[in-house]
C-alpha cells in the first residue's frame, strides 16, 4: 500500500518544523553565549574601573555625606551622589549657585573631612599665568649668581629651589592629597584660561628651561589632587574649559534642611532654627534683588541670638535686617512684608 500524499506532506512539514527548530536553538544558543562573553567582559572592565576610582577617592557616597555633614556642610542626596561620581573620575569640578549657597565652603569642608592639605586661589581679570603656575625667582637667581666666584662650581639657576612656589605648582609637588579651591574661574582673562587648561586635563604644568638633575620638564602630581572651581557666570566659559570639567549646580536647601544647616552651625534648638528657616523661605519668595542665602540665614541667627535674645520680633527685625535686605529697594520690600506677616512691625524700637 502506498503513502499518501498527505503523509508526504506531513512528513516534510515535520522535517521543516525540526530544521527551522534546530535552528532557532542554535542561533539563541549563539545569542546567549554571547550576552554571557559580553557580561563577563562587563564585570571585568568594572573591577577594574572601580580599583583605579578606588585609588583616587575610596568613600562611599554616603560615606562622604556624613562627612560633610560632621564639618557641618549639607548636600541633598542627589546632590552628594554627583559629587561622589565626580570625585571617583579625578574630574575638575565647577560649582555654580547664587552668591552665599556655599560653593566656596563646599572644597574648604571637603579638605577639612579628609584631612586634605587645602590650597586657595582667588581669580580676577588682572592675574596672570605666571602668578599662578611657573614663574621664576629672580631676584634668588641673581643674588645666588653674584656670590658665585671663580674657580667654584657655578650654580644651577634652573632648578625647583628657584621656582616661585605658586598655588599650582604647590599643588603638583604635594607630597599627600591636595584640594584645590580656585574661586571666581570666570573672571580669569583669556590667556590665563587657556593656560590654565594643561593643568586642568592633566594636572601637570611644563616648565621649558628646568634643568633639574633626575627631572623632566613636565611636572606631575604625585598624590591625589581634588580641583574645586568656583562661577559666579560673570561670563560664560568656553567649550575648551568646559569640557575639561564637570559642574554642579547647588540648589537653595528645602525648608527642613535648612533648619538643620542653622541648627547644626549655630547650635540653636532645633524649634528656633525652623522658625529661621520658615522667615527665610518667606522672604525668598519676595521680588527682592538679592535674595537671602544659607550664609544670610546663619548670620542672621547669630544676630538674633547675640542682640535680641532670639526673639523674633519687629523690633529684632528693624535691628538685624542688614542681613535679609542688601539693597534699599530690597529692604523697603521686606519690612512691607513683614509688617503684613507681624502685627505692629511698623513700630519703633
Amino acid at each position: 500500500m502506498g503513502v499518501s500524499p498527505y503523509t508526504i506532506g506531513a512528513m516534510a512539514l515535520g522535517a521543516s518544523a525540526a530544521v527551522a527548530l534546530g535552528w532557532r536553538a542554535r542561533h539563541w544558543w549563539r545569542l546567549m553565549k554571547r550576552e554571557a562573553l559580553t557580561q563577563a567582559g562587563f564585570e571585568q572592565t568594572k573591577a577594574r574601573i572601580q580599583e583605579e576610582a578606588n585609588r583616587v577617592f575610596n568613600l562611599t557616597a554616603d560615606e562622604l555625606q556624613s562627612a560633610l555633614q560632621r564639618q557641618n556642610y549639607s548636600l541633598d542626596r542627589a546632590s552628594g551622589l554627583r559629587l561622589w561620581t565626580y570625585l571617583r573620575q579625578g574630574k575638575p569640578i565647577g560649582l555654580r549657585g547664587e552668591p552665599g549657597i556655599g560653593k566656596s565652603q563646599l572644597a574648604e569642608a571637603f579638605a577639612q573631612a579628609m584631612g586634605y592639605h587645602f590650597i586657595d586661589m582667588e581669580c580676577h581679570s588682572h592675574l596672570e599665568a605666571d602668578e599662578i603656575g611657573i614663574s621664576w625667582n629672580g631676584f634668588k637667581q641673581i643674588v645666588d649668581a653674584q656670590a658665585y666666584r671663580s674657580g667654584e662650581q657655578a650654580p644651577n639657576l634652573y632648578t625647583l629651589e628657584y621656582l616661585n612656589n605658586t598655588p599650582l605648582l604647590e599643588s603638583l609637588l604635594s607630597n599627600r592629597p591636595t584640594v584645590v579651591r580656585v574661586d571666581e574661574v570666570d573672571k580669569l582673562n583669556e590667556h590665563t584660561t587657556n593656560f590654565f587648561l594643561r593643568y586642568l586635563d592633566k594636572k601637570e604644568l611644563v616648565v621649558h628651561n628646568l634643568a633639574e638633575p633626575g627631572s623632566h620638564k613636565v611636572l606631575r602630581a604625585t598624590a591625589p589632587l581634588f580641583v574645586f572651581l568656583t562661577s559666579n557666570e560673570y561670563k560664560r566659559l568656553d567649550t575648551a574649559f568646559m569640557r575639561r570639567t564637570v559642574w554642579l549646580d547647588l540648589q537653595f536647601p528645602t525648608e527642613a534642611a535648612l533648619a538643620t544647616i542653622v541648627q547644626n552651625t549655630v547650635g540653636v534648638p532645633a524649634d528656633f532654627a525652623a522658625r529661621v528657616s520658615r522667615l527665610i523661605h518667606q522672604l525668598r519668595q519676595l521680588n527682592l534683588e538679592k535674595k537671602p542665602a544659607i550664609a544670610e540665614a546663619i548670620e542672621f541667627t547669630r544676630a538674633l541670638v547675640d542682640v535680641c535674645d532670639g526673639r523674633i520680633t519687629p523690633e529684632a527685625i528693624d535691628a538685624t535686617i542688614g542681613f535679609l535686605a542688601k539693597y534699599p529697594e530690597d529692604e523697603v520690600i521686606v519690612k512691607e512684608a513683614l509688617r503684613r506677616w507681624y502685627d505692629g512691625f511698623g513700630r519703633t524700637a
